[in-house]
């Protein structure tokens, strides 16, 4: 039998139309998420990964920390190891791997051990794409992790630090910070992500994340005894789905510009967003479609354009919420009232009659 093997992409008599070459097989991409806890990779990023990981693309969540402090009943031990299970759950509902560099949670420090745990996991990936937290966000394990991927991404290509970790990885990935609602600075939006179509699935891996979605997170809102354990299956995704909604409102308010201006034909609803940190590298256009496909990607000027609409929008809430405030007290007579409300309370034909009657009092 002949060994000869045939060139596919061959095009006999240069005719294109009849042999039609085969599409180039993309470049699998590498994408590791390092966040603080075991649920943020799947908050912040869950419908990113999952449209990676649609198009064959490798995905990697790793925490920071064990999470062995998220909770007001459970001990840290039998908590760590449940959230570890809750973790590889979600993880493998997306089809990404995951992995704990075992810091016990609000313990996130920028120091020599903890920046040698980071640099280990980034080299032995080998990673495209990192996406982290910014290091001024809310949580102080998030602003710390987001400083040691920091402090790690020059370094990664120094052979003498931590040579023990040395690979021949060289190239200098793209750093992306994941949304948080802090404006000081403003987030930048790079990236803007519909993520509608799967944000049903993306609901379904937060909810394996039972310890913190139904029991934490409602308990730091003062609202634990709301969602009793006999809740079915839709009322419990129905809660997670609002606290999604919740973390990411403030980006589709200050952002609905840029959406509808990317998204013309379509209705969106859910969105994820990210800003490209400036210590990576600095991706091209081009490679801004590969690492976030589907995505629309603002200029500077687009986005300039839409920050100084938020001061606006801003005062528009505050005198929303004054009106609010004045209707309440309406409706509520003078229970509660503000002493200049009651000041410049509107004179009614009681009143008038009121003061007539005194001043006839004082002739």
């Amino acid at each position: 039998m002949s060994q000869k093997t045939w060139d596919l992409d061959a095009r006999p008599l240069g005719a294109e139309w009849i042999y039609p070459r085969r599409e180039k097989e993309h470049k699998i991409r590498k994408v590791l998420l390092i966040c603080a806890h075991p649920d943020d990779a799947d908050l912040l990023t869950g419908g990113l990964a999952m449209r990676l990981r649609a198009r064959g693309h490798k995905i990697k969540f790793v925490s920071a920390t064990n999470g062995n402090k998220g909770h007001y009943k459970m001990d840290p031990v039998s908590l760590a190891k449940r959230r570890h299970d809750e973790a590889l759950k979600a993880a493998d509902h997306v089809g990404a791997d995951y992995e704990t560099l075992n810091i016990n949670d609000g313990e996130v420090w920028v120091n020599d051990e903890q920046l040698r745990r980071v640099m280990r996991c980034i080299r032995e990936y080998a990673p495209d794409l990192i996406i982290t937290h910014r290091p001024n966000d809310y949580h102080r394990d998030h602003r710390y992790v987001g400083q040691l991927v920091m402090d790690a991404s020059y370094m990664l290509i120094v052979p003498l630090m931590y040579p023990e970790y040395r690979t021949p990885y060289r190239d200098m990935p793209v750093i992306a910070y994941a949304y948080d609602n802090f404006d000081n600075p403003p987030f930048s939006p790079t990236v803007i992500l519909d993520i509608t179509d799967v944000y049903e699935k993306k609901a379904m891996g937060c909810m394996q994340h039972e310890s913190q979605l139904l029991e934490w997170l409602p308990y730091t809102y003062s609202m634990e005894n709301t969602l009793p354990e006999e809740y079915d299956y839709n009322k419990r995704r129905e809660i997670v789905e609002t606290l999604i909604q919740y973390q990411f409102s403030s980006a589709m308010s200050n952002f609905r510009k840029l959406v509808k201006a990317g998204y013309p034909d379509r209705k969106v609803r859910q969105i994820e967003v990210y800003e490209i940190c400036p210590y990576g590298k600095q991706p091209s256009l081009k490679e801004l479609k590969e690492l976030f496909p589907g995505a629309i990607y603002p200029s500077k000027a687009d986005i300039e354009g839409v920050t100084s609409d938020i001061p606006d929008l801003k005062e528009q809430i505050k005198d929303l919420k004054k009106e609010i405030k004045e209707l309440k007290v309406k409706l509520g007579g003078d229970k509660d009232v503000p002493k200049e409300a009651k000041e410049s309370k509107p004179a009614t034909k009681e009143t008038k009659v009121s003061a007539k009657a005194k001043e006839g009092d004082k002739k």
